[in-house]
């Protein structure tokens, strides 16, 4: 995982190291005025008591006894104001590194997640995915926050540590002695805080998962009076992901009171040996008292930087999950080689193909070809395969078992961009982005003019009930079109596939859930919209498609008729049974009367 971050991050700074070299220069800045205060402060207190060194006998000599000591305390106020000045600076500059790493991840994991397949959208739990793009990301800047103190305060450290050592050698040995002993519960803590890390990642999103649920589902909570139950599971999740939480509090807790004990019995230990030295002479009350604080003042950074990598811990599954998650390879790829699609293929085939998720077979055997031109409906009972056939055509999905083809070419020779666009979709369920209708209907070709625009409205029979908006084709509107009808949403996504002018068209269902007039308005936009193009209409109302060239029957996956519906109502029983359901009773035809 480390290389992995490292590669982010070179390719994240390769235009911005000065950031870097001036986060450094800081950080080195803040350690140096560190040390230069404990040691004017030895300095003053030597001359303070007329145990003079040779930085204040050097200076008593030049400017006098009381300038030498009002020198000593101007110094260490100039590095008291020049730490706090590199702290200042130091804390800016991480900010800004932190902003380049956090924009620059969420950049690579929203890409990353808009090149992944269709199957991993459809298999892979909504809560995770918005907990790796929006939590796991923000959680980034904690890390890196901590990792950067962790750099600012070990510079401190080192810097308290080399004084300490010049100014006593003998005591240095036994309290930086001591001092590997604090990292021991920190290193048994740590531990225990990247396992437990897993588990707040995981309750966490089972958390978001059931409010997108709730969200979903929010007619049906209603209409079933479910609200208790839906309490009662969320309060469940709740309480897990919050336990979780507290015992990782509890574990920081518990590593802070080490550290503090051992922080304490270092200061007794500097405290009894410094005290006998100078009893006997070998060590002076100044250089103990520099020392003390020196090593007392280290403690707070050494506690920080505990803290620090301790909180690096608490946070290791969302930085696992962002490495994870960019190393993700699409289910379906595009070979090295993959040919160029210069025109629409004139011909679709389907040899002997089979799809399965999983163990469970959706498709089997299902081979037929289709000219360019042609309008192929698909129909049969609900779970025979119709809407994973359509996935298929576009290489949305790869079969299981067989080939698809557009002329000669097997789809997966073929540029999948080149292959997205020749294929205009219409599903089922209106999708509109939570943008402008302008924007929602230019997506399918955002050069078109504004005369192309409108016309693909009149086509799709919604202009004129756009420009009875207060805004227009400016109207906002969201997910699922929040703020518009169904058959408004529908029609507008007609109107998206309409301006994209492909050549492949895929309906699913596009009419269902409609009431009478509306669909009437969307068969008529249909209608137009199959107009020399090679189209596949999956239909649960078989009189919608009935004027197809040919026809699918699926049942259980398999093909059971291909043919037109004079041909099926003759030859498939199936369709025949369908047929006969849907036309009712009290309906005559005159082919079902032969049959």
């Amino acid at each position: 995982m480390t290389r992995q971050l490292m590669e982010i991050l070179q390719s994240l700074f390769r235009d911005r190291k000065l950031l870097l070299v001036r986060f450094v220069v800081t950080s080195l800045g803040r350690a140096i005025t560190s040390m230069a205060v404990i040691f004017f402060m030895r300095e003053f207190l030597a001359s303070a008591i007329a145990e003079p060194t040779r930085f204040t006998a050097w200076s008593t000599e030049i400017i006098g006894p009381k300038a030498a000591l009002w020198l000593s305390a101007g110094l260490m106020l100039v590095t008291y104001l020049a730490g706090a000045l590199f702290y200042f600076d130091n804390h800016v500059i991480v900010q800004r590194i932190i902003k380049v790493i956090e924009l620059g991840v969420m950049e690579r994991v929203i890409r990353h997640l808009l090149k992944l397949s269709v199957p991993f959208a459809d298999t892979q739990s909504h809560g995770d995915i918005i907990q790796t793009v929006r939590t796991d990301v923000t959680q980034l800047r904690i890390v890196v926050q901590a990792t950067s103190r962790m750099v600012l305060e070990g510079a401190v450290v080192v810097g308290l540590a080399m004084v300490a050592i010049y100014v006593s050698p003998g005591l240095a040995a036994w309290s930086l002695l001591i001092l590997p002993v604090v990292s021991l519960p920190i290193i048994y803590v740590s531990q225990r805080l990247r396992l437990r890390s897993y588990k707040v990642r995981k309750t966490g999103y089972v958390l978001f998962d059931m409010v997108l649920e709730i969200l979903r589902g929010m007619r049906i909570i209603k209409a079933y009076q479910g609200e208790a139950m839906q309490t009662h599971k969320g309060l469940e999740k709740g309480h897990a992901f919050f336990d979780e939480l507290i015992d990782v509090a509890h574990l920081q807790a518990l590593a802070r009171v080490g550290m503090e004990s051992v922080a304490g019995l270092s200061i007794v230990a500097v405290v009894l040996v410094g005290g006998f030295q100078v009893m006997d002479g070998s060590l002076d009350w100044p250089s103990l008292l520099a020392f003390v604080m020196a090593i007392r003042v280290m403690h707070t950074p050494l506690n920080l930087m505990h803290q620090q990598y301790l909180e690096i811990h608490t946070y290791h599954a969302s930085l696992a999950r962002i490495i994870d998650f960019l190393q993700t390879e699409p289910v379906i790829q595009e070979r090295n080689d993959a040919q160029e699609m210069r025109f629409p293929p004139q011909e679709i085939h389907f040899e002997n193909v089979g799809f399965s998720y999983g163990s469970t077979n959706v498709l089997k055997g299902i081979t037929f070809s289709v000219r360019a031109g042609e309008t192929i409906g698909i129909v049969g009972p609900s779970g025979a395969g119709k809407s994973t056939l359509l996935n298929l055509i576009v290489r949305l999905y790869d079969p299981s078992s067989g080939t698809v083809r557009f002329d000669e070419h097997n789809l997966r020779q073929l540029r999948l961009a080149d292959i997205y666009g020749q294929v205009a979709i219409v599903a089922q369920e209106p999708f509109l982005f939570s943008t402008t209708i302008r924007e929602n209907i230019l997506c399918g070709r955002p050069s078109a003019s504004e005369e192309e625009l409108e016309q693909a409205a009149i086509a799709a029979h919604i202009h004129d009930e756009i420009v009875r908006f207060p805004d227009g084709y400016e109207t906002l509107v969201g997910v699922g079109g929040r703020g518009l009808s169904r058959g408004q949403a529908q029609r507008i996504n007609v109107a998206r596939a309409f301006i994209k002018n492909a050549p492949i068209l895929l309906l699913d269902e596009a009419t269902s859930s409609l009431d009478t007039v509306t669909e009437a308005y969307m068969q008529d936009a249909i209608d137009h919209l199959l107009e020399s193009r090679t189209s596949f209409v999956v239909a649960h109302r078989l009189s919608t498609v009935r004027q197809a060239n040919r026809l699918i029957v699926l049942e259980h996956g398999e093909c059971v008729g291909y043919g037109s519906h004079e041909e099926l109502l003759r030859d498939c029983p199936l369709y025949c049974r369908l047929w006969r359901t849907q036309l009712g009773a009290s309906e005559k035809d005159p082919l079902l009367d032969r049959s």
